[in-house]
């Protein structure tokens, strides 16, 4: 004959172990995707100001179309208070260096920034 199992009353101890390792991986996971929300942001900013310094080396500075054109790819990419501080509005010369200066934060008030420079060669 076979003897009688008795169940065994469960605790909170059993499971807290499990319950809090997932609330630190959901943590983890929040922090993460914002992160590369960061990051996608700023790899965003990176290629448009690369595509903008190319005209610029071509026209010489940045003309008020390009600059509202800019601003508009920079506030889609999720930038907000734009600032464009040591860019050339003004031509600079064939052989001298133009600049293009990107100041910006992103909606959760990180601060991106980035800096071209190259050579006029219109």
């Amino acid at each position: 004959m076979m003897g009688t199992l008795k169940k065994s009353r469960g605790s909170i101890g059993d499971v807290m172990p499990m319950g809090l390792f997932v609330i630190c991986m959901a943590v983890v996971f929040v922090s993460f995707a914002d992160c590369v929300r960061v990051v996608n942001v700023k790899s965003s900013v990176s290629q448009i100001s690369r595509r903008y310094i190319l005209r610029m080396e071509t026209v010489g500075y940045l003309d008020q179309a390009d600059r509202a054109t800019l601003l508009n790819e920079l506030r889609s990419a999720g930038l907000c208070e734009i600032s464009l501080g040591n860019t050339d509005t003004a031509e600079v010369g064939y052989g001298n260096p133009v600049k293009l200066e990107i100041r910006g934060y992103t909606e959760d008030g990180y601060e991106i920034s980035e800096y071209r420079a190259s050579t006029a060669k219109y």
